[in-house]
């Protein structure tokens, strides 16, 4: 992946060193020649292109981000455009879109040009990334033994991994940005729920999803934060980050099972990544926090998304459940066994858990915890033909990212590995609200692990 961010690519067409032409005629190759990344490509975008060239020539004034090509998760959505959500369920329902979704319509007016329409677990309900529908595209590590990408928003971080784009959007419910991120060697952002507007995505959990972007690096998803949150008008400036100061940094390594039946190579990548930070200045402990075992009990014996995605697809169920993915349609239909009492009573547990964590995190006075974002490498694909195989992988991979979903935080996945090892994922998560503040500590740390 030799991809520069966002800013580099705009300072690059502000400089002539490129045109929005090139970009994009280099990512629609690389994009149709990617395997199973992308559910559609833009077929148009190569005029956009042309347009925002000749407009740059007359006036230098324009937006520094038009006319860079991005990716867009299938569950967006985007005017003129139908959103199937990794699906063929819903070919049944869908009509091209009347207007963007919420986070959407910013990036657009800022000039960014949409590639294409990545692709997902259906309807994201998986954190492996497999898709029967439109195929499962490859993690980028280890490619002749075909191992899986992480998902849901498997298609967002491969494109951004083979370099077809700098950024792309993703979702995160309990790990649908961060898992792929940590299998392909790039950046991805859990917001903290209810910083971007849910309004035009296709819902799995409303009460956990969160739009998130994944990138090269972590200022290109800073960018993106900023323009998805409504922070950052379209101007002719970016905004710039202030990493936070390493000596003054206080992070957390919890004790919790989040540390625990770690992958050899993930353990060796996260050691060495605290051996770098501690000798850089970080003030790094470690503190029992069994409230992210309590996070981890309650995801897996008593999750909150099951009843609510059962509610939105009842209809869909009812009527396709053939269609759907047997993985993930089975996993909806459970919801109909749980009352809506019991759901009641799941909001108050999750209530009370977040209150746990929060008064936690405050007693500690820290920046940021610091665990491995997935306690495993890419699984091999092999290793979830079979049924039972494939829930006993994907809730491994869930494992340590849907603890912040259930405090109800902010995360981020960095790549901690090095050149030729298999990608692993360096996660940082706060308490919600933390957004600003995690993103300085990110860029501080991605620095002090890259020099």
């Amino acid at each position: 992946m030799n991809m520069p961010g966002l800013r580099v690519l705009a300072t690059a067409l502000r400089n002539g060193d490129t045109t929005s032409t090139e970009l994009v005629e280099q990512a629609l190759e690389l994009a149709n020649r990617s395997s199973a990344v992308f559910t559609a490509i833009n077929p148009g975008l190569l005029n956009l292109a042309a347009s925002i060239d000749r407009a740059r020539q007359k006036s230098p004034s324009q937006s520094p981000l038009a006319g860079i090509p991005i990716a867009l998760k299938d569950l967006f959505n985007v005017r003129n455009e139908s959103t199937l959500a990794g699906s063929i369920v819903r070919r049944h329902y869908a009509q091209p879109e009347a207007q963007d979704a919420d986070v959407v319509a910013p990036l657009r007016a800022a000039g960014l040009l949409f590639l294409g329409r990545t692709n997902m677990s259906e309807f994201a309900f998986s954190g492996i990334g497999k898709n029967p529908h439109y195929g499962t595209p490859l993690s980028i590590w280890d490619r002749e033994t075909g191992r899986l990408p992480g998902g849901s928003s498997s298609g967002s971080a491969v494109a951004v991994a083979e370099g077809i784009v700098a950024a792309a959007l993703g979702s995160d419910t309990a790990g649908s940005c961060r898992i792929p991120a940590a299998f392909n060697g790039v950046v991805g952002v859990k917001p903290s729920h209810g910083r971007m507007s849910l309004d035009g995505i296709f819902p799995l959990s409303p009460t956990l999803d969160a739009p998130g972007p994944l990138a090269v690096d972590v200022d290109s998803c800073f960018i993106l934060d900023r323009l998805m949150c409504g922070k950052l008008p379209p101007s002719n400036t970016l905004p710039v980050l202030q990493a936070a100061d390493l000596k003054t940094m206080k992070l957390v390594i919890p004790g919790a099972r989040v540390m625990e039946d770690l992958d050899d190579e993930v353990r060796v990548a996260f050691e060495r990544s605290v051996e770098v930070l501690i000798a850089a200045g970080v003030n790094i402990q470690q503190t029992p926090m069994p409230v992210l075992d309590h996070c981890d009990d309650f995801f897996i014996e008593r999750p909150i998304v099951v009843y609510e995605v059962w509610l939105h697809h009842r209809e869909m169920l009812e009527q396709h459940l053939d269609e759907y993915d047997p993985f993930v349609g089975l996993r909806m239909s459970a919801g109909a066994e749980i009352s809506s009492e019991e759901q009641q009573q799941r909001y108050r547990e999750r209530e009370q858990i977040v209150d746990r964590f929060n008064k936690q995190f405050e007693s500690l006075q820290v920046d940021a915890l610091l665990y491995p974002s997935v306690a495993c490498i890419p699984p091999a694909i092999a290793e979830t033909d079979d049924e039972d195989n494939a829930r006993r992988v994907n809730l491994r991979c869930l494992r340590n990212t849907a603890t912040v979903n259930y405090f109800d935080g902010c995360s981020m996945s960095l790549p901690c590995h090095q050149p030729g090892e298999p990608p692993v994922g360096l996660m940082l998560s706060a308490a919600n609200g933390r957004d600003e503040s995690l993103y300085q500590v990110a860029a501080a740390i991605e620095a002090a692990l890259k020099d």
